[in-house]
């Protein structure tokens, strides 16, 4: 009896050593945007998702923006990260807000998010002219990409150096809170079209579109990155809103890093990727995350256990193997 009951207790040991591995490694820290963001909602959704249908714990850690993001992740802090595309390719190309390059991978693409200028209605501001003088909020250290935007904006608009006070805030809700009370005239904001903190400003009259012409919006697409593309908004896709609206775009990615267990990622790709439905049910944007959609147009190398997904389903062809070869070469 003695020995069976010794065999049977190394048994039950190894087992609960083996359960604690695996449940070590089925965790991930999930790095995005500050509580009350588009991104941060559409984190807590792939998060549940994630756990739901890959059985993995997806912990959703709020760094303060995208740039954030990607420095946590070459850090080490987090394992995925919802960023957009300027970040990215900033951090995988070593430019801007970051020193040297940082081995990034994309794992499945996602909603497009813009960059635009919104003035206070009580402000009065029709023209770049009524902007002199005004505080507008163009700055973010988590969101260099916004003063890049407000830079090039200035510049096209003939607004020299001084003629704006520009003032900076940490994230998004301190950002609406000082449009809402007044304390500043405008703001650069980060947004999606349905992003409910922005319709609800625009809901209670408190801020409207600054109107910037499109040949402007063109002339200012010169002096910003790559990263960005033209959009433009028809009239009546804002309240109140009678004319097309001229902003800047942004693609949004889940990335991680390549030391990144293949078999987690793709986990996470697949669970995303068949179950975006389920996904959408938490916001709309959601319904984006798809293969389709990131594959038609990646910039970025794919990580690779999203590759063995994606091969696994089919989608995987000998042009993407030769994008991938080439993105690699960075």
């Amino acid at each position: 009896m003695f020995k069976p009951t010794m065999t049977a207790i190394a048994l039950t040991a190894a087992t609960v050593l083996l359960s604690g591995a695996a449940t070590a490694q089925d965790a991930i820290r999930f790095g995005t945007s500050s509580v009350g963001s588009l991104f941060y909602t559409l984190a807590i959704g792939a998060s549940e998702v994630i756990h739901k249908h890959a059985n993995i714990n997806a912990n959703v850690e709020p760094v303060g923006g995208s740039t954030a993001s990607l420095h946590a992740l070459s850090a080490k802090k987090i394992e995925l990260a919802m960023a957009n595309s300027f970040a990215s390719f900033s951090a995988y190309y070593g430019k801007y807000k970051f020193k040297k390059p940082v081995e990034v991978r994309l794992v499945i693409q996602g909603q497009p998010n813009y960059r635009s200028l919104v003035v206070r209605r009580a402000a009065n501001i029709k023209t770049a002219a009524d902007l002199r003088g005004k505080i507008i909020i163009g700055k973010r250290r988590a969101l260099p990409e916004n003063e890049l935007v407000m830079n090039a904006m200035m510049k096209v608009l003939g607004l020299g150096e001084g003629s704006i006070k520009l003032v900076a805030t940490t994230n998004s809700p301190q950002m609406y809170k000082a449009l809402r009370v007044g304390s500043v005239d405008g703001a650069i904001i980060p947004y999606s079209p349905k992003s409910a903190p922005l319709m609800k400003q625009l809901q209670d009259n408190v801020i409207e579109f600054f109107d910037l012409p499109e040949a402007k919006r063109d002339e200012a697409m010169k002096h910003i990155p790559k990263a960005f593309y033209a959009q433009t908004f028809k009239p009546g896709t804002f309240k109140d809103h009678t004319k097309p609206i001229h902003v800047f775009g942004l693609s949004t990615y889940l990335v991680s890093r390549p030391d990144v267990s293949n078999e987690i990622i793709y986990k996470i790709t697949k669970a995303i990727d068949e179950n975006t439905k389920e996904f959408a049910t938490y916001h709309k944007a959601a319904a984006l995350y798809t293969g389709k959609r990131t594959l038609a147009n990646f910039k970025l190398p794919l990580h690779d256990g999203a590759i063995k997904y994606f091969k696994e389903k089919g989608k995987w062809t000998a042009a993407h193997a030769k994008l991938q070869a080439a993105l690699l070469k960075h």
